[in-house]
């Protein structure tokens, strides 16, 4: 068979997708033992090595190396977890828009430039949010008396 010979801007568009996974931290080896579909050469190639059982949300089970599942995947098993990489993701986008916006080396009107100033005080905006909704739910406010007064006539009372 003959191999082509294209460049990859030619042939390939690209593509960004999230699933959403089980995992459990364990050599290949292990994983093997708990139904991960992998060779006896991945084993072979990864004694010793960190990494993570992988189950899909249709049973399917795999291991995956360390350094590769960090990289695409981020906790996400409580809802702080989820708020957390909401707000790194916002972060991610927001440093993207002020490089785009003050890079004197890119070339953008006038009307995008203002465009996107008021995108990145919406997006700010949403960063602050979602930082407060997260320090509230690590220290959340301390609950106040419907009644504060009659909580504190009452210790009068009974001390004097």
């Amino acid at each position: 068979m003959e191999t082509k010979s294209v460049s990859t801007s030619q042939l390939f568009k690209t593509y960004t997708g999230t699933k959403t996974v089980k995992a459990a931290p364990m050599g290949a080896n292990e994983a093997k033992l708990y139904g991960a579909q992998i060779t006896e050469e991945t084993i072979h190639n990864n004694i010793g090595n960190d990494g993570y059982l992988v189950e899909y949300p249709d049973g399917y089970r795999s291991w995956s190396p360390k350094k590769v599942f960090e990289e695409a995947y981020r906790v996400s098993e409580t809802k702080l977890d989820r708020l957390k990489n909401e707000l790194a993701d916002l972060n991610g986008r927001i440093l993207d828009a002020v490089d785009s916006r003050y890079n004197l080396n890119r070339i953008i009107s006038p009307d995008d430039r203002w465009a996107l100033g008021r995108q990145l005080d919406h997006m700010l905006e949403y960063a602050d949010k979602l930082y407060e909704r997260i320090q509230h739910m690590i220290n959340p406010p301390q609950a106040v008396s419907a009644e504060p007064c009659q909580a504190d006539c009452k210790a009068k009372e009974a001390n004097g």
